[in-house]
C-alpha cells in the first residue's frame, strides 16, 4: 500500500510538473506574442518579429523550420522561411515565379483552410495519391495552423526533422495561438501599409487641388496683373524714348562744342572768355541741355520706380504661383501679406481702399506660399463683396506666441444661415461663374496643418471679418506637435 502510495504521489508530482511547465510555455508565449504585437504596430519590417517568434518556438517546441504563407489575390506567397534543411530561393517562395507551390503541402492545407497535422507517412499517402508535389525535404511532423482572420488568408507551417510523433494537443494550442496573433500582425502592418498609401494619395490629391485652386485664382486675376505690370512698362517705355531724343540733342550739343575747338587759332585768340562762355550757353539753350538734364534724373528715376514695381509684382507671384507648396521655412506674415497685396490690388484699387495695421511680428517656421493663397483668397472675397466703394481693413499682432491676422470688409456681409457653410468644400454664395466654393475650405485646411484656427464674423448689409490664429512655431518638431494637439 504504501509502494502504491509513493507511486501515485510520484506519478502525480510528475503531472503537475508537466503541467506547470506547459503553463508555462503558454505564458512564455503570451507574454512574448503580447510584446512583439505592441512592436508590430510601431515596427515598419515585421521580418524581425517572426525572426523572434521561431527563435521562442525553437526553445520550447520541436519547431526544426518555421514558415509564413498567404493567399492573396489567389496567388500563394511565403514572405517568412526558416528552413534549416533546404536552401530555398525566393523564386521558389512566390506562385507567380513557382507555379509548382499551389501542389505543394501549403498549397493543400491552405486549400483546406483548417489545421492539417500530417506525419511522413501522411505526407507520403498524400503525395502517392498525387494530391501533392513535394518540395524540399520530406520532414517526420507537417503542422499547419490557420491564422483564422477574416482579412487575411493563410497560415504557419511548421515541421520537425526529430520529433517521431505528432505535436501534442498542448504544443498545437501554443502554435495555434501564435498563428492567430501572426495572422493579426500581418493584417495590422497591412492596413499600415494601405492607410500610408491612401494618405500619399490623398495628399498628392490635395496638393493637385491646392495648386488648381491657385492657378484657377491667378487666372481670374490675370487681366489685372498684366495691366498692373503694362502700366510701368508704358511709362517706362515712354520714358526710354524720350531719353533717346534727349541723347540726339546731347551729340548735336557735343557736336557744336567739338566745332568751336576746330576754329582757327587766330578766330579763338580773338575771343574772349566772355565770349566763349557766351556760346556755349547759346549751345546750351539750342539743345535745350538744361532741361534734359534736369528731366533726365526724373525720367530715370520714374523708370528705376517702374522697374522695381515690375519687379514686386513679378517676385510675388512667382512666390504665389511656386508648385513647392511643402517647403516649410521661416518667414514674417506681415510680409506674407503685403505680397498677396500687391497681387490683387489692381482687382481691388479701383472701388476698395485697403488699411493695413501691422503690428510687430516674430518670425514663425510655415508654408508661405500656403499662406499667401489664405489672404488672396480672403481679399478677393472682400473684394467681390464690396459694390461700390469699400474698405479692407488688415490688422496683426501678436498675443501670447499666437499670431492673429484679421481681415475685415463693410461689404454685403454673409447671411446667418450661410456662414456655418463657409469651409464646406464647394459651397459658395458668388453667382455661378465667378466662384469654385474651394477657396475657403482650401484655406481651413492649410490652417489646420499649421496648427491655428479660422473664425468668421458677418452681418447682411454691415460685413465680414475674418480671423485667423497662427501659433508661432521655431521647427518641424514644434509643428508637429501643434498638428498632434
Amino acid at each position: 500500500m504504501e509502494s502504491c502510495s509513493r507511486e501515485a504521489l510520484e506519478a502525480r508530482l510528475k503531472e503537475s510538473l508537466s503541467e506547470n511547465m506547459q503553463l508555462q510555455k503558454e505564458l512564455a508565449v503570451k507574454s512574448f506574442i503580447s510584446e512583439v504585437t505592441q512592436l508590430g504596430n510601431k515596427q515598419d519590417d515585421p521580418q524581425l518579429i517572426y525572426k523572434r517568434i521561431f527563435i521562442l518556438l525553437s526553445e520550447i517546441i520541436h519547431v526544426n523550420n518555421l514558415y509564413i504563407a498567404i493567399k492573396e489575390n489567389n496567388l500563394i506567397h511565403i514572405p517568412f522561411i526558416v528552413d534549416q534543411n533546404d536552401d530555398i530561393g525566393p523564386d521558389l517562395l512566390r506562385e507567380d515565379k513557382n507555379p509548382k507551390l499551389r501542389h505543394s503541402l501549403t498549397g493543400y492545407a491552405i486549400d483546406r483552410g483548417k489545421k492539417t497535422a500530417l506525419d511522413r507517412k501522411g505526407i507520403e499517402a498524400l503525395r502517392s495519391e498525387k494530391k501533392i508535389t513535394m518540395i524540399g525535404t520530406l520532414p517526420n511532423q507537417w503542422l499547419f495552423l490557420p491564422f483564422l482572420n477574416n482579412y487575411i488568408d493563410g497560415g504557419i507551417v511548421v515541421q520537425s526533422y526529430v520529433q517521431e510523433d505528432g505535436y501534442s494537443y498542448n504544443d498545437i494550442s501554443i502554435l495555434a495561438y501564435v498563428a492567430m496573433n501572426v495572422g493579426h500582425i500581418i493584417s495590422t502592418y497591412k492596413s499600415k501599409i494601405k492607410i500610408q498609401e491612401q494618405i500619399k494619395a490623398l495628399t498628392a490629391a490635395q496638393k493637385q487641388l491646392v495648386h488648381s485652386e491657385k492657378m484657377s485664382s491667378i487666372g481670374q486675376l490675370a487681366a489685372g496683373i498684366a495691366h498692373e505690370i503694362n502700366n510701368p512698362l508704358g511709362y517706362v517705355n515712354s520714358n526710354l524714348n524720350s531719353l533717346k531724343e534727349y541723347i540726339k540733342d546731347i551729340r548735336g550739343f557735343s557736336k557744336d562744342i567739338s566745332n568751336m575747338n576746330e576754329l582757327e587759332d587766330d578766330v579763338q585768340l580773338q575771343m574772349s572768355m566772355s565770349d566763349i562762355q557766351k556760346r556755349i550757353n547759346e549751345l546750351k539753350d539750342k539743345n535745350d541741355i538744361s532741361f534734359i538734364m534736369e528731366d533726365t534724373e526724373e525720367l530715370i528715376n520714374e523708370c528705376l520706380f517702374g522697374m522695381d514695381k515690375i519687379k514686386k509684382i513679378i517676385q510675388s507671384l512667382k512666390n504665389f504661383s511656386h508648385t513647392g507648396e511643402d517647403k516649410k521655412e521661416v518667414a514674417t506674415i506681415n510680409e506674407c501679406i503685403k505680397e498677396s497685396i500687391i497681387i490683387v490690388w489692381n482687382e481691388l484699387k479701383y472701388h476698395c481702399e485697403i488699411i493695413t495695421d501691422y503690428g510687430v511680428l516674430p518670425n514663425t517656421y510655415c508654408y508661405p506660399n500656403q499662406l499667401n493663397q489664405i489672404f488672396m483668397n480672403l481679399f478677393i472675397n472682400a473684394g467681390h463683396a464690396i459694390k461700390e466703394k469699400g474698405l479692407i481693413t488688415v490688422k496683426t499682432e501678436c498675443v501670447d506666441k499666437v499670431i492673429l491676422i484679421s481681415i475685415s470688409d463693410n461689404g454685403s456681409g454673409i447671411d446667418e444661415k450661410h456662414v456655418n457653410q463657409l469651409f464646406n468644400p464647394f459651397f459658395t454664395t458668388k453667382p455661378v461663374g465667378q466662384g469654385t466654393g474651394l477657396g475657403l475650405s482650401i484655406s481651413f485646411g492649410i490652417i489646420e496643418s499649421h496648427g491655428g484656427t479660422i473664425e468668421v464674423e458677418s452681418e447682411l448689409g454691415v460685413g465680414t471679418c475674418f480671423t485667423i490664429h497662427l501659433p508661432v512655431v521655431k521647427n518641424d518638431e514644434e509643428l508637429h506637435r501643434n498638428d498632434s494637439e
